[in-house]
């Protein structure tokens, strides 16, 4: 914790130790956060101060990082995520074949 101009400023960890989440998770959806924004689309998460150049988040934002997290539903964030699972590898393989196996398919009943 830092005080600066007579404000409180938190770091990741200090943050997700109050939001009872692991660092590395909260980490994670910054820089997804940073991607949104550089695609041109609204984030979920204020923007960080530096100080020394480490993140730092004031405590009046530690309410709307909550809020931002909060709002987060299953799947919004499944574009930025950085591995394919298997799962998602196979499905797309066999969407693939399908459409394959459909057009072969077309083509032999004419």
């Amino acid at each position: 914790m830092k005080r600066k101009d007579g404000e409180l400023y938190y770091k990741i960890s200090e943050i997700s130790t109050l939001l009872k989440i692991c660092p590395a998770t909260l980490f994670n959806l910054i820089q997804i956060d940073r991607k949104m924004k550089e695609e041109g689309m609204e984030g979920f998460l204020p923007n960080a101060t530096r100080i020394n150049n480490i993140q730092h988040y004031k405590q009046s934002e530690v309410k709307a990082i909550r809020d931002g997290i909060g709002k987060l539903r299953k799947g919004d964030l499944l574009k930025y995520r950085a591995k394919v699972t298997t799962y998602q590898k196979l499905k797309k393989e066999n969407e693939e074949l399908k459409k394959k196996l459909a057009e072969l398919e077309g083509g032999l009943k004419k």
